[in-house]
């Protein structure tokens, strides 16, 4: 459980990595300016992920929190893909929201889970753990992100960084379970 949310966090971050080393190249193909760029990259993703963070950070106290993970990790990375089809800049910045959105799903749950499956003492290392998947982002992202888009270019880059996490949202809805009862 602990290691395929460590991962699922993980490219919940890449994506953000990536972002910042396609820049130069959709602002080349797509003559976005610099204002535009910002918008991409900051102010819509920002905006959504606040804003929604919220909603479902609730939905995670009353629902199904294997199922959260499951929808909004399919969510965020079907999103990346369609970073990658999207051929102006209005549907990029609805791509970046809906990846805003899905993303905004991802560690809400994750931490209520993880209480559940640890106890007291055990807690403080397995959130540890579940957090390294912020920094294995920057090696993932930087490492693949910079490499496919050298060999494929930032359409390619953006489907083929989405496609795992797509994989990882199934992944999670059939192996991980909902605990019965919390370990105090």
């Amino acid at each position: 459980m602990l290691g395929l949310l460590t991962i699922i966090l993980a490219f919940n971050y890449v994506d953000r990595q990536v972002l910042a080393i396609l820049l130069p190249e959709i602002k080349s193909e797509l003559d976005l300016s610099d204002t535009q760029l910002g918008l991409l990259s900051g102010m819509a993703f920002a905006f959504f992920y606040a804003i929604m963070g919220i909603p479902i950070a609730r939905w995670a106290d009353k629902g199904n929190r294997i199922t959260i993970i499951s929808i909004t990790t399919t969510l965020w990375s079907f999103m990346v893909v369609m970073c990658g089809l999207a051929s102006n800049f209005f549907l990029l910045l609805l791509a970046r929201a809906g990846v805003a959105v899905g993303e905004a799903g991802c560690m809400p749950p994750a931490n209520s889970l993880i209480p559940d499956y640890y106890s007291r003492e055990e807690r403080p290392r397995a959130v540890a753990i579940y957090m390294m998947g912020a920094p294995l982002s920057v090696i993932i992202g930087y490492l693949f992100g910079s490499w496919l888009n050298e060999l494929y270019g930032w359409r390619l880059t953006f489907i083929l960084l989405g496609i795992p996490g797509i994989a990882l949202g199934v992944l999670a809805k059939l192996t991980l379970r909902e605990p019965r009862f919390s370990i105090l």
